[in-house]
């Protein structure tokens, strides 16, 4: 009986130390001014090192925090690279992250955080997510814009694919810019525009542009009471053949956002009975398209009537 407690207290100590090693092992990265995501730097050259400065040993891995705020600094992401907890874009500083053709960034929450953040902490940064035609992100937990009084701009551009497994916080406490003419895809969670409850204002706003092409596929989104996932100076603007679609039959919800104007078309209003359907377009699924206000169309042709025959003039 002793031997047997005995073995399992070591058993116990080993298992406590590895934890304890594994903690350890995580680390703050900082890029070194702009360049590839794969590089490390001597102190001097563009690449990964220890947090604020220094020389670098290795890439981000699973369990640290990888920081793009180098002054404004840009870094590529142009293959594969390994996975990585939290990903921070413009944090204290500002910084830019392009994902190109090839490339594959995939945040986890493992041993780690799995957040990626356009924008965090500081009024005079901004954080810039770019990806591009060809390049994919994979956010382990929640995706963020301008979070605690910082700006965040997200652009994901025609061909580009991010892959969202939680919330989406846009336009926390700063303000957020959202460009999508390539697709999210959220897979769990909820959409929050100026709050990162989905219930309460919390400061920020945040503008969500889906242009043509672009397609932002929601898994949730609240509905009651009134329209919290969208507060007050946020919008969400559908263009072209941009689509917003969200889980299940969420008509009516959809169609309260449009009459309260937080989701529009080509910045003007939509005609709710016309652009809002479920299980018709993407089956399971409340799609909302751009299909604008009759009278509101009818003003705006006859507004740019007057336009061009001005110009002939």
């Amino acid at each position: 009986m002793k031997r047997a407690v005995l073995g399992s207290l070591v058993a116990a100590f080993v298992v406590a130390s590895l934890v304890v090693v594994d903690a350890a092992e995580a680390a703050v990265l900082r890029y070194r001014a702009s360049g590839n995501w794969n590089l490390i730097t001597d102190g001097a050259s563009p690449g990964w090192g220890p947090n604020p400065v220094g020389v670098g040993t290795s890439l981000p891995g699973a369990s640290d925090d990888a920081r793009v705020n180098f002054g404004n600094n840009t870094v590529t992401v142009n293959t594969t690279v390994p996975d990585v907890s939290r990903v921070q874009i413009g944090v204290d500083e500002s910084g830019i992250l392009e994902v190109n053709n090839g490339g594959v960034l995939t945040t986890v929450t493992s041993s780690g955080n799995g957040d990626i953040l356009a924008g965090n902490n500081n009024s005079n940064a901004t954080g810039t997510l770019n990806v591009n035609n060809g390049g994919t992100v994979n956010v382990g937990r929640i995706l963020w814009a301008a979070n605690d009084n910082s700006d965040g701009n997200i652009n994901i551009n025609s061909g580009g694919q991010v892959n969202v497994a939680s919330h989406l916080w846009w336009g926390v406490s700063g303000t957020a810019t959202i460009n999508i003419s390539g697709t999210l895809d959220q897979s769990g969670g909820i959409l929050g525009l100026g709050t990162n409850n989905a219930s309460t204002p919390t400061g920020g706003t945040a503008t969500v542009n889906i242009l043509d092409g672009g397609a932002l596929n929601l898994f949730n989104i609240s509905g009651a009471p009134g329209t919290p996932s969208i507060q007050p100076g946020s919008v969400l603007d559908i263009n072209g053949s941009g689509q917003l679609t969200v889980n299940g039959d969420l008509f009516g919800v959809m169609n309260d956002y449009i009459n309260a104007g937080k989701i529009i078309g080509a910045g003007i209003p939509l005609n709710p009975n016309l652009a809002v359907d479920f299980n018709v377009t993407n089956p399971g699924r409340t799609t909302v398209q751009l299909i604008p206000e009759p009278a509101t169309v009818m003003l705006f042709a006859l507004g740019l009537g007057g336009i061009v025959l001005r110009k002939r003039r």
